[in-house]
C-alpha cells in the first residue's frame, strides 16, 4: 500500500491535527486513549512507526505505554529506549534526520534513510512520557512510494503541537481514573462498613473486617489479631485467603514480627522487602510485602489488621494504608460493639441458660443422656473448653467418668481418690473450686496436664440430701478465657440442679431395670415357649435341628448373628458338625436382615417358612464350614469339646489369644468373641451349641448367655428325644430290610433249587444236541434250505446255553475274594473288550474320572462282570451309534450328595420320600453294613433313548428283558455285585433321551470281611 493510500490528507496536517486532537479528548478512558495517541502520530506525520511511554510512578522509569506499526513490525525498540531517555533528559524535543549517521544510536541492516522523531510529554513542570516516531514514508510519487524520507522542522512542530494535547489529555484521563477509583474505594468502604456494622457476633465481624480487607487490598491473605489486655498479648481472631490455616495454627510471641512491633508501638507499617526487614518470621519464607496497622478505639488497642502478598514484585502503596487504616476504624467500632453485645448477651444468656437447662435435665430420665446433657450443657452455661462431670462410687471410693465433652478417650477408665485433682478436692470439701493457674496449682494431676494443655478448672460438688452424688468439673485450654467468681457461682446454681435430676433419673432407671427384668423373662419364656412348640411339631432330626438354630438366630429369639449345632459321636468319640446357619459374609447379613425387618413375621412364621424350604436351599459356606467339623472329645482339643466333656458353658471373649480355643476349630470362625453351651437329655450331653456376633459386634452378656443356657436345655431334650426317635425308627427300617432280605432269600433260594435242577437235567442234552447241531450245520453249508435250519438250530441252541450259564450264576452264591483294585485300570480293561465293537458302531467315547486315586478293597472279576454287563447293555442301546459316558466320583456322605441308605435317591438322608415322577429310581434297598464315610460312584449312561417310564421298576427283576436275544439276568447280577460289596445302584432315566446307571462302591473298607451273598 503506497503512502497515499495511507494517509490521503497529504501533508497538510493542520486538519489532521485538530482532528486528533478531538479524538484524544474524546475519552476518558486511559486503556482506550493510550494506543490511539500513537496510531494518530503516525497517522498525522506519515511515520512507520510510533512509540508512546510514561513514566511509572513508583520506579520513575520510562515504560511503553503503547506502540503503533503501520506494516506490523517490531523494529526500534532499543532505540527508542536511548532516544526516549535523551528526551527525558534533555526535556525537549530531539529530531534525528538520519539514525545511521548518529553515534548514539544503531539504526536496523537495510534501512536507507532512517529518521527519527521524539517529543516529551509534560505535565506542568515534569516530563510524564515521550512520544517516538520512526521511518517518515516519502510522497514523490506512487513509483516512490518504498522510499523513505527524513523527518523535518514541521514534522516536529506538528509531533510537538500533537504531544501536547496528548499530554493534556493523559493527565485528563489520570486524574479522571483517580477520581473514579476513589469514588470506588469510597462505595466499598462504606459497603464494607455496612457489612461490619450490621453484625453483632464477634467472630462474624472479624471475618467481615478480613473480608473487607481483601477487597479492599487485593492480598492473598489478611488477618486480624485481637489485643487480651490482661495477658498483654495478641491473640487469634480471624484470617482469610492463602496460608489462612498458617496463621491460625501459628503461635504468636510478643515481641517478633511485624504485628508485635505494630501492636507496641500502635503505629501502622508498610514492608515492601519483608524478607530485608528485622520483623521476617520463619515458615513466611515466600512473604514478599506486608502491610499492618493497629485497630484504636479511641486511645486503647483492640488489636491488628495485618495483610501480605506473595506475590513477586508486588507493593503496597501510602494509598494501601490510608485504605486500611479507614477500615481499622470502622473495625475497632464494630469489634467494640460486639464485644458490649456479647457481655450482655452472655450474662443474660447465662440466667436464661440456668433456667431452661435446668428444666431440660429435669426431664430427662435416662441416666447416660443425662449425664452426657449435663455436661455439655455445663460446657455451653459457662463457655467452658470441656468438661467432666465424676460420679462417685462408694465401693471404691473414687470418682470416676461418667460422662465427658470436648476431651479425648484418655478419660476413659480415669479414677479420682478423694482429695486428688480439683474435681477430688471439690468432692472432699462438698464445695466449688476455682483454679486459674492449674499447672502451678497443688490439685494438678500430671496426666491431665500431659493430656488436656488444661489452665483453668472450676468444680462444684453434686450433693443430693447431704449425700455425695459426684463432681461436675470445667476447664479451659490455653489462655482463650478463665473462669470468676461468677462463673463458678452460676456452676454452683445448675450443680444443685443436677444433683437432683440425676438422682430422679437413678430412682427411675432402677424402676425402668425391674419393669425390664420382668418383661424379659416374660419375653424368655415367651420364646422359649414358642420355640418348644416348633420343636415338638418334627421328630425329623435334621428338621429340628434347624428349628433350634433358627430360633437361635432369628431377631425376634436369641437374636445372634451365627449359629452352628454339633452332635456327639459316642462310638467314634468325636463331636460332629451338623448344620450351620448366619450369613457368610456382611452384605449376605445386611439383605437377610432387612428382608427380615422389611416384613412383620414372628419367630413362628419364620420357622414354618424355613421348614417347607429344608434341602432346597442351597447349601451356605458356614453351613459347609459346620458340618466339618470333627473334633475329638479331648480335653485339649478346644473350647466345643470341653463344652462336651464338662456339660458347663463357655464364653470367649479373646478369641484370637485365648490359650483354650484351638485354631483348627473354634480358630477358623474368625471372630473374637464367641459361646458355646452344652446340649444334654438326661444328664447326658448330646451335642453344643456354638454362637456368635460376627457381623453386628454386638457382646455376648451374660444374660445371652443365661438365656442360650435354658434354651439350650430345652433344644438337648428334643435332640434327645429325636435322637432315640430315629433310632427307632432305623430299628424299624431295618426290620422291615431283614423280613424282606429273608423272604427275598427264601424266593432266591426256591429259585436256585429250581434252576439247580433245571440246569442239571439240560444242560447235558443241550451240550449234545448244541455239538450235533453245529456239526449238522457244518455239512449242510451250502444246501438250501435245510443247512438254513440247521444254523438257526445252532444259533438257538447257545443262547439256551447262555440262559442255563446266567441261571447258574444267579443260583450260586457270590464269594467275595476282596483285593486292593485300581477302579480305572479296571474301566480300561472292561473298554478293551469293546473297543472293535465301539468303533464298529460309531460309539462316541466320553470319560470323565476323578484326579483322586480310585483304588479299593473289591472283588475284581465281580465288578468286572458287573461292569461289562452295564457297557453291554449300553452299546446294544445305540446300535447306530451315539454317546457313551463313563465316568468316577467320591462323594462323601453328606446331604445332597450321595442317595440315602434306604432309598437310594439324592437327598439329606433319612427316608425322603421319593415322588413317582422321579427320574432317579433306587434300586437297593437290602444294603445293611454301616455307611462309609466316602463311596466310589461308576456311572454309565448312553443315549438310547432311556427305558420306557412304565417298565423302569421292572429292569433289574430276573428274567425280565425287552430284547430279543436277551436274558434279563444281566442287571440282577450288577444289583448282587453291588450288594456284596455293601454298595447300590442307581438309574437315572430320561425317557427318549438318555440313561445312567450309577454303581456305588464303599471306599476304606479293606479291613471288612468278604461277604457271601
Amino acid at each position: 500500500m503506497s503512502p497515499d493510500e495511507r494517509w490521503p490528507q497529504g501533508p497538510e496536517t493542520l486538519p489532521v491535527l485538530y482532528e486528533s486532537g478531538r479524538a484524544f479528548s474524546s475519552t476518558l478512558d486511559l486503556d482506550q486513549l493510550l494506543p490511539l495517541i500513537p496510531r494518530k502520530a503516525a497517522e498525522v506525520l506519515q511515520a512507520r512507526t510510533a512509540i508512546l511511554r510514561l513514566v511509572d510512578g513508583e520506579t520513575r522509569a520510562l515504560r511503553v505505554a503503547s506502540r503503533f506499526d503501520a506494516d506490523g513490525g517490531t523494529a526500534w525498540a532499543a532505540v527508542d529506549e536511548m532516544l526516549a531517555e535523551v528526551t527525558r533528559r534533555e526535556a525537549a524535543p530531539v529530531l534525528v534526520p538520519d539514525l545511521n549517521r548518529d553515534a548514539r544510536f544503531a539504526c536496523p541492516a537495510g534501512a536507507a534513510t532512517a529518521s527519527a522523531l521524539c517529543i516529551p510529554l509534560h505535565a506542568q513542570d515534569d516530563v510524564i512520557g515521550t512520544l517516538g516516531l520512526y521511518e517518515k514514508w516519502a510522497y514523490e510519487s506512487a513509483a516512490s512510494a518504498a522510499l523513505l524520507s527524513p523527518f523535518g522542522d514541521r514534522d516536529l512542530q506538528a509531533l510537538t503541537a500533537l504531544g501536547v494535547q496528548a499530554a493534556i489529555a493523559i493527565q485528563n484521563a489520570r486524574l479522571f481514573g483517580a477520581a473514579a477509583q476513589q469514588a470506588t474505594e469510597i462505595s466499598l468502604l462504606q459497603e464494607i462498613g455496612q457489612a461490619i456494622a450490621s453484625r453483632l457476633e464477634l467472630s462474624e465481624v472479624l471475618e467481615a473486617v478480613v473480608a473487607g480487607a481483601m477487597r479492599l487490598l487485593g492480598s492473598e491473605m489478611t488477618q486480624i489479631r485481637l489485643w487480651d489486655e490482661e495477658q498483654q498479648t495478641l491473640r487469634y481472631g480471624s484470617a482469610q485467603g492463602s496460608g489462612a490455616e498458617r496463621i491460625r495454627n501459628q503461635r504468636f510471641e510478643m515481641g517478633k514480627g511485624v504485628n508485635a512491633a505494630v501492636a507496641l508501638t500502635r503505629q501502622p507499617m508498610i514492608l515492601n522487602e519483608y524478607q530485608a526487614s528485622p520483623y521476617a518470621l520463619p515458615g513466611f519464607e515466600d512473604v514478599v510485602a506486608t502491610i499492618t496497622t493497629p485497630v484504636m478505639f479511641g486511645d486503647r488497642l483492640l488489636g491488628v489488621l495485618h495483610s501480605h502478598s506473595t506475590q513477586p514484585g508486588k507493593r503496597f502503596a501510602p494509598a494501601d494504608l490510608r485504605l486500611l487504616q479507614m477500615l481499622a476504624t470502622q473495625a475497632a467500632i464494630a469489634i467494640e460493639n460486639a464485644r458490649l453485645f456479647a457481655a450482655a448477651h452472655d450474662r443474660r444468656r447465662q440466667l436464661e441458660a440456668v433456667r431452661a437447662v435446668t428444666e431440660e435435665i429435669t426431664q430427662e430420665l435416662d441416666v447416660s443422656t443425662l449425664l452426657r446433657l449435663i455436661t455439655r450443657r455445663a460446657v455451653e452455661l459457662l463457655r467452658a473448653g470441656s468438661g467432666t462431670v465424676w460420679l462417685w462410687d462408694p465401693a471404691d471410693q473414687a470418682l470416676t467418668p461418667g460422662a465427658w465433652h470436648g476431651r479425648g478417650e484418655w478419660m476413659r477408665g480415669r479414677r479420682l481418690k478423694l482429695g486428688e485433682g480439683v474435681a477430688g478436692a471439690a468432692a472432699e470439701r462438698r464445695a466449688g473450686l476455682l483454679v486459674n493457674d492449674y499447672a502451678a496449682s497443688p490439685h494438678a494431676v500430671p496426666l491431665v496436664v500431659e493430656q488436656g494443655n488444661i489452665t483453668t478448672m472450676l468444680a462444684e460438688p453434686l450433693v443430693y440430701r447431704d449425700r455425695l452424688l459426684g463432681v461436675i468439673a470445667l476447664d479451659n485450654q490455653g489462655t482463650e478465657r478463665i473462669f470468676t467468681e461468677k462463673d463458678r457461682q452460676t456452676l454452683a446454681l445448675f450443680a444443685n440442679q443436677a444433683a437432683i435430676a440425676i438422682e430422679n433419673a437413678r430412682l427411675f432407671h432402677e424402676s425402668q431395670r425391674l419393669t425390664q427384668e420382668n418383661v424379659l423373662r416374660l419375653r424368655t419364656i415367651s420364646i422359649l415357649n414358642e420355640i418348644g412348640m416348633a420343636m415338638q411339631g418334627t421328630m425329623h432330626l435334621d428338621a429340628l435341628l434347624h428349628v433350634i438354630l433358627t430360633g437361635a438366630t432369628f431377631g425376634e429369639g436369641l437374636g445372634f448373628n451365627r449359629a452352628m449345632l454339633l452332635l456327639v459321636d459316642e462310638p467314634r468319640n468325636v463331636l460332629e458338625g451338623r448344620m450351620g446357619i448366619g450369613p457368610s459374609s456382611g452384605e449376605e447379613a445386611a439383605q437377610i436382615w432387612g428382608a427380615l425387618t422389611s416384613e412383620t413375621r414372628t419367630l413362628r412364621d419364620v420357622i414354618a417358612e424355613r421348614a417347607t424350604q429344608l434341602g432346597k436351599q442351597p447349601e451356605t459356606a458356614f453351613d459347609r464350614f459346620a458340618r466339618s467339623l470333627k473334633i475329638p472329645l479331648e480335653s485339649d482339643a478346644g473350647v466345643l469339646a470341653l463344652t462336651a466333656l464338662e456339660g458347663r458353658p463357655f464364653r470367649v471373649t479373646d478369641a484370637r489369644h485365648d490359650p483354650r480355643v484351638n485354631p483348627e476349630w473354634e480358630g477358623r470362625l474368625d471372630v473374637d468373641e464367641f459361646a458355646c453351651v452344652p446340649l444334654a437329655a438326661k444328664a447326658r450331653v448330646v451335642g453344643v451349641i456354638a454362637v456368635d456376633n460376627k457381623f453386628n459386634r454386638r457382646p455376648i452378656t451374660d444374660q445371652d448367655l443365661e438365656f442360650l443356657s435354658v434354651f439350650a436345655a430345652q433344644a438337648g431334650l428334643a435332640v434327645g428325644s429325636a435322637q432315640v426317635y430315629k433310632r427307632l425308627e432305623d430299628a424299624s427300617r431295618e426290620i422291615q430290610r431283614s423280613q424282606h432280605r429273608l423272604l427275598q432269600q427264601e424266593r432266591l433260594a426256591a429259585l436256585g433249587e429250581m434252576a439247580a435242577h433245571v440246569v442239571h437235567e439240560i444242560r447235558n442234552p443241550l451240550v449234545s444236541i448244541g455239538g450235533f447241531a453245529r456239526r449238522l450245520a457244518q455239512r449242510l453249508r451250502g444246501r438250501e434250505p435245510e443247512g438254513q435250519y440247521a444254523q438257526i438250530i445252532a444259533r438257538e441252541v447257545d443262547r439256551l446255553e447262555r440262559i442255563v450259564r446266567d441261571v447258574g450264576g444267579l443260583s450260586r452264591q457270590v464269594h467275595l475274594s476282596l483285593v486292593e483294585t485300581d477302579v480305572h485300570e479296571l474301566l480300561q480293561e472292561c473298554l478293551v473288550l469293546f473297543a472293535e465293537r465301539i468303533a464298529h458302531q460309531h460309539i462316541q467315547l466320553r470319560m470323565a474320572l476323578t484326579r483322586r486315586n480310585p483304588v479299593l478293597a473289591l472283588d475284581p472279576v465281580q465288578v468286572k462282570q458287573a461292569i461289562l454287563n452295564l457297557l453291554a447293555n449300553a452299546l446294544e442301546a445305540m446300535p447306530e451309534g451315539g454317546t457313551l459316558s463313563i465316568g468316577t466320583q467320591v462323594m462323601r456322605e453328606e446331604a445332597g450328595q450321595v442317595p440315602n441308605q434306604a432309598t437310594g435317591q439324592l437327598g439329606t438322608g433319612d427316608g425322603v420320600a421319593m415322588s413317582p415322577e422321579s427320574s432317579i429310581r433306587p434300586v437297593d434297598k437290602l444294603t445293611e453294613w454301616p455307611r462309609p464315610d466316602e463311596w466310589m460312584v461308576i456311572s454309565v449312561a448312553d443315549t438310547g433313548g432311556g427305558i420306557p417310564q412304565d417298565i423302569l421298576d421292572e429292569v433289574f427283576n430276573p428274567f425280565f428283558t425287552t430284547k430279543e436275544a436277551g436274558t434279563g439276568l444281566g442287571l440282577p447280577l450288577v444289583r448282587r455285585v453291588a450288594r456284596a460289596h455293601g454298595g447300590r445302584v442307581e438309574v437315572e432315566n430320561r425317557p427318549g433321551e438318555e440313561v445312567t446307571f450309577r454303581l456305588y462302591l464303599p471306599v476304606g473298607e479293606t479291613g471288612r470281611s468278604p461277604r457271601t451273598f
